[in-house]
């Protein structure tokens, strides 16, 4: 991500929005040569330090009208990461330390020799090296990789590609208008589970709402613990770094509350008709192979009446959560079936599972569908070890031993 200095915000004061600066294939097509440039100048500079680096990157801007420098210094941020410059801290104060220790006798030090003045330059620099044994090249190019700009660049073995640069700079703008963020709403209606993991990893809260149609999904409300008690945007870093994620679902819809400035409230709206790309891949479709092949066996011998959903119900309780694997859902029969898939069966992976399923089928949540009748249907592998059955056959929900001839009219018929 860039940092905050390298942020440029469009601020909307009549409509109260955040536009985060972006660059456009027609309107700013020329950046497509500029970019291309800026990936060789990372590509041809290895050993050379990273002021030098940046001072040819900065080249590759000159003669572009209206081009801010807070932009060109987020292009050089963005491809910093895509680098790796040598920064050995300690071991470079440790150098200096012992080249000064062993230049201080010698001093002064000139660089023609006349009088008394006689240690030349060049001979002392040859008397360290041969006492610390490193050649003086060696210990010139580390004396100082302590400091930043000075850092030589080792490698940059980036993937990117010139339209996939521009694409991360508009994403890395976004996220950096979020910095100011104090809450984050959105509207999804599919992926919920990567959206909740990601926000979970992130380290936010989050309220869950089913939206008006069971269609239309669920809304997730995020923010911080101490948001409750005031208005803060020392989350916004972690909003900033879910949106890579969220680019990557599909059937979504975010709203930020973002403080502008004099500290008036303004919001920022994205959804995947902006445009954005993530360089993340999508989310797998499928925790595991088995199931793949339980969907890969409904979709093969589908039922009449019956809607079947991978992941498509959201089930929770406070700040726990549980996304079933799949749905079987019949609207006329008013029918809800959570399906939930078993196949790992180490004792810490069947007690976590046993106690979610006890938590979310002995007691009603507030984002189930009121008006269907609710069950449940287990589909484990018909091979399997014979630790940790009873702990399933407990539960008592229905349980299917799934094998490739296993059709979905069985599993309806198990758990009427």
């Amino acid at each position: 991500m860039i940092r905050s200095e390298h942020s440029i915000v469009e601020y909307d004061f009549r409509s109260g929005t955040v536009i985060a600066d972006r660059l456009l294939r027609g309107r700013d097509s020329c950046y497509i040569d500029v970019a291309r440039r800026l990936l060789q100048v990372y590509g041809h500079s290895l050993g050379e330090i990273r002021q030098t680096v940046h001072a040819r990157a900065e080249a590759c801007f000159s003669g572009l009208p209206g081009c801010p420098p807070r932009r060109v210094a987020a292009f050089c941020k963005l491809l910093d990461d895509q680098a790796t410059y040598d920064s050995d801290p300690k071991a470079a104060v440790a150098l200096r330390r012992r080249v000064f220790e062993l230049a201080a006798p010698l001093h002064p030090i000139v660089q023609t020799p006349e009088g008394i003045f006689d240690n030349e330059l060049h001979a002392a620099r040859t008397r360290i090296a041969a006492q610390i044994g490193i050649p003086w090249a060696q210990i010139e190019s580390t004396l100082f990789n302590d400091v930043i700009e000075l850092q030589p660049l080792t490698a940059f073995e980036s993937e990117l590609t010139p339209p996939s640069l521009l694409s991360l700079y508009n994403v890395a703008q976004t996220q950096a208008a979020l910095y100011r963020a104090t809450s984050v709403c959105i509207d999804a209606t599919s992926d919920f589970k990567t959206i909740l993991k990601h926000a979970k990893l992130a380290g936010l809260m989050h309220r869950i709402t089913r939206l008006k149609r069971p269609a239309d999904g669920f809304r997730f409300e995020l923010d911080g613990a101490q948001s409750s008690l005031r208005e803060t945007s020392r989350y916004g870093v972690r909003f900033a770094a879910l949106l890579p994620k969220l680019l990557a679902c599909e059937g979504w819809r975010m709203k930020a509350q973002i403080i502008g400035p004099n500290r008036r409230m303004m919001r920022m709206e994205l959804s995947p008709s902006d445009g954005l790309h993530s360089v993340l891949d999508p989310p797998d479709a499928f925790d595991s192979g088995l199931e793949h092949d339980v969907d890969a066996a409904w979709k093969s011998a589908p039922v009449d009446g019956w809607k079947w959903g991978h992941e498509a119900e959201l089930l929770y309780q406070g700040q726990t959560v549980m996304t079933p694997d799949f749905s079987l859902r019949n609207d006329t029969r008013n029918i809800l079936v959570y399906v939930e898939v078993v196949g790992f069966w180490t004792p810490e992976y069947l007690a976590e599972k046993c106690l979610r399923l006890k938590q979310f089928t002995q007691q009603s949540t507030a984002s189930s569908d009121h008006q269907m009748q609710t069950k449940w249907l287990l589909i484990i592998p018909k091979k399997l070890p014979t630790s940790g059955q009873t702990q399933l056959a407990d539960l008592g929900i229905p349980i299917i031993r799934f094998d490739k001839k296993s059709r979905g009219a069985d599993w309806i018929q198990a758990v009427l």
